[in-house]
């Protein structure tokens, strides 16, 4: 008896799931980290947040890459890429905006590019698509890697605003 193995990207891991799966992310993160904010501001401790925010930046990039590569795979237009990563910036916004795009049918279809498929990339980006399409594994190890330096260099800048220092200003 002979089996075949296919790549990740077509065992099951379709546009649609892969964008879900971004989304529940980010909004999970955001979860923890509004649940972190909520304990150090009512003074019960704040030895969550900056764990909390580091998991959320974590989820935070990996739905901006994820919703890049659906944007390019899907070939979604400025105004429905730039939502896209937008409502990334919002809480809990990332869920409702992948059902909205699935009703629209803008997460339909299967990868392009794959091997065989007569599609060749044209533009830098369909090129990087066609390698995560053609690598899947190689691929993801390398964007986690991406996104893990963007996220150390973040970190290392520090918070984007510091409430305290604001407040401190104000008063």
């Amino acid at each position: 008896m002979t089996t075949t193995t296919r790549p990740a990207t077509e065992q099951g891991l379709t546009p649609a799931k892969f964008h879900r799966f971004a989304a529940a992310l980010e909004m999970f993160t955001w979860g923890f980290l509004i649940l972190g904010m909520i304990l150090k501001y009512s003074g019960t401790t704040a030895a969550v947040v900056p764990v909390a925010g580091g998991i959320h930046g974590f989820g935070f990039l990996t739905f901006i890459a994820i919703t890049v590569l659906l944007w390019v795979n899907n070939r979604w237009t400025l105004a429905q890429g730039l939502v896209g990563m937008g409502v990334s910036v919002i809480p809990f916004a990332a869920w409702p905006f992948t059902m909205w795009a699935d009703r629209k049918q803008l997460l339909e279809g299967g990868w392009r590019f794959r091997a065989g498929s007569g599609e060749e990339p044209r533009t830098l980006p369909e090129k990087v698509l066609a390698q995560f399409v053609r690598h899947p594994g190689r691929s993801i190890a390398v964007l986690l890697a991406l996104i893990a330096v963007v996220f150390t260099v973040l970190v290392m800048m520090g918070p984007p605003y510091d409430p305290d220092a604001i407040a401190d200003s104000l008063g």
